[in-house]
């Protein structure tokens, strides 16, 4: 018997990728924890769970594709869909895990961040965290107004984002503040610019009508 990939088959791979979201906020707060405290051993465990998340959609991705390979199914637009969603959170797990980088460079040189710089990335931290968490809600039922918050808010933050740093451009000559500190800052920034990219890119599919 063929198998059916029609609208049951998406809303039931979309909502086992939930997990897969969940996994990228542990990573998210590991890293909080990690960039606040100064803290390595919150970096150590990463990799186990970035593998996790890379296995997972490795097998998300042999799925999809091994079902578009399919005779007649080069078109459906739910597997187009899938594929599309599996590819944006692909890029946001690893630019988080790129984030690992500048934190894990802040606390071997004992790089002191600005005290607004510090609490600008912290909040990122948690509004990204919240985002993630609506996202995984969104995976398991169709919720209209939760895309257009999440599609709002991302594109909030991610402007905000952008003033924030041509601002910290402008007035950096004048700063007291070491010169890797902004670069720390600045590589973190960009990192959560392009995750909040790929948010908005990953909600926008699913508007899409089928």
């Amino acid at each position: 018997m063929t198998k059916a990939y029609d609208k049951t088959y998406y809303v039931t791979k979309l909502a086992a990728l939930s997990p897969t979201v969940d996994n990228i906020r542990l990573i998210l707060a590991a890293l909080r924890r990690a960039f606040n405290r100064s803290d390595l051993g919150e970096l150590a465990a990463l990799p186990k769970i970035q593998d996790t998340i890379t296995l997972d959609l490795d097998e998300f991705f042999e799925d999809v594709e091994n079902a578009q390979a399919e005779p007649g199914q080069q078109a459906n637009p739910y597997l187009s869909k899938l594929h599309g969603i599996l590819g944006h959170l692909e890029h946001i797990a690893n630019e988080f895990k790129l984030m690992t980088e500048p934190i894990e460079r802040k606390i071997k040189g004992s790089i002191i961040i600005p005290d607004k710089d510090f609490f600008h990335i912290n909040d990122l931290f948690i509004h990204v965290k919240g985002l993630l968490r609506g996202l995984a809600d969104l995976f398991h039922a169709v919720n209209p107004p939760l895309r257009r918050y999440l599609l709002g808010q991302a594109e909030h933050i991610r402007e905000h984002c952008f003033q924030a740093a041509t601002e910290h451009e402008t007035t950096m000559t004048h700063s007291f503040g070491h010169p890797q500190s902004f670069a720390v800052y600045f590589e973190i920034m960009d990192r959560f610019k392009k995750v909040l990219h790929h948010l908005t890119e990953l909600v926008k599919i699913m508007v899409k009508k089928d």
